[in-house]
């Protein structure tokens, strides 16, 4: 593992919070539940961490890759915990930050599923991006079929994804895409009926 870069601190995150989940600064709390999350089997099958997670990838990622991403302006990437407990649910962020736009990244662990956290907190990080950061477009990209991440994508009002083969890379290979837009102006909120499928056991 390197070591802690120097000036690893020197680094201003905002705090944000809907008074349920506030995203905050990543920081060594957080290294054994967040090497959980990147360890999940679902991580491991649509996000882009490395395979064989420990908590060893964990404390580079809070020590060098965040504070070193987001002093170049690279990467904003928060905490986002339980405003209650402070127990960490996942993280969440910008990357590919480009003129006015970014994307839109996260990983959230299996006990924050069906919490509302992920939501939430894409609801305070998007707040910020557009109120204190002038982004004009956040792009929301999904390894097909992670219908999830659409979903999610769809309840904060991004539009009607484009599919786009290959346009993702996964340790080393190109997969494919969907690729969702939300305007600075556009409503937070869905904008057509849900067209994925259904929960497990609705009725059809």
């Amino acid at each position: 593992m390197p070591a802690r870069p120097d000036g690893a601190g020197d680094y201003d995150v905002p705090v944000l919070t809907d008074g349920t989940v506030v995203l905050r600064r990543l920081d060594e709390r957080d290294v054994p539940q967040l090497a959980r999350n990147c360890a999940d089997p679902a991580a491991a099958e649509f996000t882009t961490v490395p395979l064989g997670y420990t908590e060893s990838d964990a404390r580079w990622y809070v020590e060098h890759f965040v504070p070193e991403a987001w002093r170049a302006g690279r990467e904003y990437n928060w905490a986002a915990a339980d405003a209650a407990t402070d127990r960490l649910y996942g993280t969440v962020g910008f990357n590919a930050l480009r003129g006015t736009t970014a994307d839109v990244g996260l990983n959230f662990g299996p006990h924050a599923r069906g919490t509302g956290a992920a939501e939430a907190a894409c609801r305070l990080l998007l707040e910020h991006g557009f109120e204190h950061l002038g982004l004009t477009y956040a792009y929301w990209v999904a390894k097909v079929p992670n219908w999830a991440s659409r979903k999610l994508a769809w309840k904060l009002g991004f539009r009607s994804p484009v599919r786009i083969d290959g346009f993702m890379e996964q340790r080393g290979a190109s997969v494919d895409a969907w690729i969702l837009t939300l305007g600075a102006d556009d409503p937070r909120a869905p904008r057509t009926p849900w067209d994925g499928p259904p929960p497990p056991g609705a009725p059809r």
